[in-house]
């Protein structure tokens, strides 16, 4: 006999849950079904526990359908919902509100839908309002000022059964019926999510049925499960319909796609587009109508911003800063008010206010034109037709950075007329503008070239990702640069300055001039507090950090993008360049044999994420439409969270797809989209960019620019450690345990590191261009054209010498994080996983890059070290994944895998046995050139510039067209690893060439062995082609083609 539990979920509605319980009495009962009620009495405080308990008292005499309730203490239907699935045994539950009554045949039609539908395990059906005639007139209104959706429910999604799936409709709350052990499969209602009481919250049954479909979960609509939604007519005042258009559109940006991105700018376009036509309209219905736009608008916004950085998460770590800084920093402001208050009343002062803004003016003007005449941008080419429909953005965005770099020169300029001024009054001169121009001049140029010098000697990536000249040219400047050149310049020159400044001061407290002495003082303190807030940071302080908790582990995830495993001294290397990661590997687990599917960053994290083949979690390339960002699956975070995890994310500029994609960070600090027109445009042409990024390595650059703080190619790995440890400080202080992901570009192309990394494998002697960073990679056809170019164009020693420098630079940054766990205490209690997202080629086999060949596994093979308690020290050499470290992670730490992962525990491996024989999987990214090395009659699409289109010209992400997504998946090489052999496939124009290596006798891959070992060879192919055949964008390859091309296995 099946059984049949309805939930009921209320809160101080005594009267409204009698009518509900006594609708379903009413309702005729299923045939070979046991049908009962739970009722969730929460945090309630009016009749309704004694009512329930009369209801029990008689119910068996009256034949009423037996009735159990439990008191929720804990304020949030959510919980009252969580708490109702603890209680809950049987087959179903149908989750009913307190507001509504069943149809007659409501009960019945369940049953009916059960055996119609056996492949369900959620059903839903329609809800209607209650309509009684004293409803008002309006509500009832078909036309364009309708108010939709109204507060009193009403879901139909047609007149036949179908199934419901990710692109909707989605059920709302109480129209959800499922399989018990589906609601346990899932798991918790969001308790951040939901109403309190009487409040409008909601959205935690939207996201819960989203999350179950994403895990695997079939939904079917049957509308002939009818309820109605009892009809409050407070509900339909201008001020609810206010209250709930705000709390609905914030409950629905908590977990869409929008959340953790701060607040766009169309969102606040639209709110100010609603209310420009609240004013203007002229009838009740059109003013009703935008009102509630309005407040859904602000609704959006409030949401977005509170999701920016999450909430309580952003303020532990926002107390984590230095208080004093901030308050050097107001006090700098008010110095600058007193400054200008002083100036005002002096007229001498005042007279010459305007000469180092004018100066900065021209300074501005000046640097516009020079970047116009050499205009330039980042990203990859586009075509006219886009570029031009940006013209008036492109307009926009260079007067935004004109005007910082105005402000940045204003500064200069001023202080080099402050000191001009305290020259002349120390020296008993007058001040004249034309020496005001020249200390504005001599200001700028100074405080240019000083900061120009620290960056060709400390950071020169920062100015090789701007230049407009061959780095070459500044050679002869960089021999005279040293550390202790430049701290002897800047000690002159404070010193200098402390002198005039004296000087100034003696004289002005001499003669009484106080008001001109506070001006002088004022601004002072004003630089002062603008520069420690910009650029002063601390590192945080393990000390600070509180008593580990006990439970479940911490996780910390520490990736580096294009890291090769070949690299670790641990597996083989000699240079040396890891010991701290070598010695976490002689603590923990070492799988020196793990593959990534695609190795392009996307897919790649995606897919490390998940547990998903690229082709089921979706993401196929790193140029993916908004559209296409939604999750569809499960994710490691956002399970984690579920299970009371506190969830963070912190990267540079290589990092953007952890918030691209809604995973389930509680807190999120990295860039926006890079493959983002509106992005790109914003860094702005080289001469602008290169000045502006000299002041932007810091915290105005993340506040004001951050298009400039995040640039490409220019190192952040000091910075991005220390506010990783600044998060894990802030993790480690709150009540939860915690996953933290940190994901560094230090071993990105192209290759740049701070001093003196760069400097410690080089020779010395090098005169190439690739002194400081692999050369010529900053013009769009500059790397397009490098990336079809031979071995013989690069300086490919001193490129493997800058990149083995940006893995020691890595290494010494996770030793420096191992170090701040260990004297936090923390180590005792948390997994450490080192991994990268992908390797990289250097024309092992003619090609540089990665995702570029599936033939090497240089590029799909990467370093996975996991260590922590409970995890036994060893090497495993067998083939595993990257997809299988989120089962592992999870079952390590005691939570449920969802179904349907394409990745497996490794936690025999942790536990020192065995692993089962695995095959690893992986597929070519989209190519943005010819690759040396392809065999002629490869399958082939359009060069980027044909290729990629902008389909949201407002968002401006740039993505595949949707005619090329068949043909850039259809030519994907493609490859299988098991054991010792490696089988790689290439589509042809027709057919197909499959290529057999053996990695023990031939590790580069070199030798097609595939006619020699046909048994092998046909054993794999039927493995690989049943991969392949999963893919819906691949379909079965026809006509192998016997026909090698030797330039392809060289």
């Amino acid at each position: 006999m099946n059984t049949l539990t309805v939930l009921i979920c209320t809160h101080n509605r005594a009267d409204l849950l009698a009518k509900v319980i006594a609708s379903l009495n009413g309702a005729r009962r299923p045939e070979g079904w046991e049908v009962g009620i739970l009722v969730m009495a929460n945090a309630c405080s009016d009749a309704t526990h004694a009512r329930l308990d009369d209801y029990r008292a008689s119910a068996d005499e009256r034949g009423l359908l037996p009735l159990a309730w439990v008191a929720e203490p804990m304020p949030g239907k959510s919980h009252a919902l969580n708490r109702g699935a603890a209680e809950l045994a049987g087959d179903w539950v149908a989750i009913v509100d307190d507001d509504h009554r069943v149809a007659e045949d409501f009960l019945v039609e369940i049953a009916r839908a059960v055996e119609a539908h056996p492949e369900a395990s959620m059903l839903c059906g329609r809800i209607l309002p209650d309509w009684d005639g004293s409803e008002p007139g309006w509500v009832h209104d078909p036309g364009p000022y309708r108010i939709y959706p109204l507060p009193i429910p009403r879901q139909e999604f047609g007149e036949a059964d179908r199934e419901l799936g990710l692109d909707g409709p989605i059920p709302g709350g109480g129209n959800q019926i499922l399989r018990v052990e589906a609601l346990r499969r899932v798991g918790d209602f969001s308790t951040e999510l939901g109403p309190q009481g009487h409040d409008l919250g909601g959205g935690e049954d939207t996201e819960y049925m989203l999350r179950a479909l994403r895990q695997g979960e079939r939904l079917v609509y049957v509308p002939r499960i009818v309820q109605y939604h009892y009809v409050d007519l407070s509900r339909l005042r201008l001020g609810y319909l206010m209250r709930k258009a705000f709390q609905r559109s914030q409950a629905g940006v908590r977990f869409s796609r929008l959340a953790g991105r701060g607040v766009p700018l169309y969102a606040w376009r639209k709110f100010a587009g609603y209310a420009a036509r609240t004013a203007l309209s002229f009838s009740w219905s059109k003013t009703r109508f935008f009102l509630v736009r309005c407040a859904a608008s602000l609704g959006e916004i409030s949401a977005m911003r509170r999701m920016g950085k999450g909430e309580a998460l952003n303020r532990l770590v926002r107390r984590a800063e230095p208080r004093w800084a901030g308050w050097l920093a107001l006090g700098g402001l008010v110095g600058a008010a007193l400054a200008t208050a002083s100036a005002g009343l002096l007229p001498t002062l005042a007279r010459h206010a305007i000469v180092p803004p004018a100066v900065a003016a021209l300074a501005s003007l000046l640097l516009l034109g020079s970047s116009l005449a050499t205009f330039s941008r980042t990203g990859p080419n586009l075509r006219e037709e886009i570029l031009k429909h940006y013209s008036r953005y492109t307009f926009l965005a260079l007067l935004r950075l004109t005007f910082w770099a105005w402000v940045l020169f204003s500064l200069m300029a001023g202080l080099g007329s402050l000191l001009y001024a305290a020259l002349a009054i120390g020296a008993h001169g007058d001040v004249s503008h034309v020496g005001l121009v020249l200390a504005s001049m001599l200001g700028i140029a100074w405080v240019l070239g000083l900061q120009f010098c620290r960056h060709l000697l400390y950071l020169p990536a920062s100015i090789c990702a701007s230049l407009n000249i061959l780095p070459s040219r500044l050679y002869g400047l960089w021999k005279l640069l040293s550390p202790a050149r430049l701290n002897a310049v800047i000690s002159l020159s404070l010193a200098i300055a402390a002198g005039l400044l004296a000087m100034a001061t003696a004289r002005l407290l001499a003669e009484g001039r106080g008001l001109e002495l506070l001006a002088l003082w004022g601004a002072v303190v004003a630089y002062a507090g603008i520069q420690v807030w910009s650029s002063w940071r601390r590192d945080p302080s393990p000390e600070s950090v509180t008593s580990p908790r006990q439970g479940p582990p911490n996780i910390v995830l520490i990736g580096s993008d294009t890291l090769r495993a070949d690299r670790l001294g641990v597996l083989g290397y000699q240079r040396g360049l890891t010991p701290n990661l070598d010695k976490l590997a002689s603590r923990g687990t070492l799988f020196g044999q793990c593959y990534v599917p695609c190795a392009r960053t996307a897919p790649s994290i995606l897919s490390l994420l998940t547990g998903m083949w690229p082709h089921h979690h979706g993401v196929r390339d790193n140029f993916i439409a908004d559209a296409d960002t939604d999750l569809r699956v499960p994710d490691l975070p956002a399970l984690l969270r579920q299970h009371g995890y506190a969830t963070a994310a912190v990267s540079d500029w290589c990092g953007a797809d952890l918030k691209k994609f809604p995973f389930g960070f509680d807190y999120v600090d990295t860039p926006d989209d890079q493959w983002n027109i509106k992005y790109l445009i914003r860094q702005g042409p080289k001469n602008l960019r290169l000045i502006l990024s000299l002041f932007t390595h810091n915290r105005f650059g993340k506040t004001f620019l951050p298009e400039l703080y995040y640039l490409a190619g220019v190192p952040m790995t000091t910075e991005l450690g220390r506010h990783g440890r600044q998060v894990l400080n802030a993790l480690a202080r709150g009540d939860k345990p915690f996953l933290l992901h940190l994901f560094y570009s230090t071993t990105h192309p192209p290759f740049g590191v701070e001093f003196p990394y760069y400097t410690m494998l080089s020779d010395p002697n090098y005169g190439g261009e690739s002194k400081f960073v692999m050369s010529r990679l900053t013009e769009p056809f500059e790397i397009i054209r490098r990336q079809g170019q031979p071995k013989e164009e690069f300086d490919l020693d001193q490129i493997l010498d800058l990149y083995d420098s940006c893995v020691s630079r890595f290494d010494a940054e996770v030793g420096r994080m191992l170090e701040h766990m260990e004297k936090s205490g923390l180590a005792d209690n948390t997994v450490v996983v080192i991994y990268s997202d992908h390797g990289m080629e250097f024309f092992e086999h003619n090609t540089w890059g990665q995702g570029n060949s599936a033939i090497g596994d240089f590029s799909p093979r990467v370093p996975l070290i996991i260590a922590g308690p409970g995890i036994r020290p060893g090497q495993h050499q067998e083939v595993v994944r990257s997809v299988d470290l989120m089962p592992t992670l999870l079952q390590h730490a005691g939570i449920p895998l969802p179904p349907n992962l394409d990745g497996v525990s490794l936690a025999p491996a942790l536990n020192g046995e065995p692993m089962p024989p695995l095959a690893a999987f992986n597929e070519t990214g989209i190519w943005i050139a010819d690759i040396p090395g392809l065999p002629d009659q490869h399958l082939h699409y359009p060069d980027l510039l044909e290729l990629l289109e902008v389909p949201d010209r407002q968002s401006g992400t740039l993505a595949v067209k949707p005619e090329y997504d068949a043909v850039t998946i259809l030519a994907k090489d493609r490859m299988i690893r098991s054991d010792r052999w490696k089988l790689v496939y290439q589509p042809l124009n027709e057919g197909y060439v499959l290529r057999l290596f053996d990695t023990l006798s031939d590790p580069n891959c070199e030798c097609d062995i595939s006619a020699g070992e046909p048994e092998v060879t046909g054993r794999l192919w039927a493995r690989l082609e049943a991969w392949m055949s999963q893919d819906p964008g691949v379909a079965r390859p026809q006509g192998r083609n016997d026909t090698r091309d030797s330039s392809a296995t060289r």
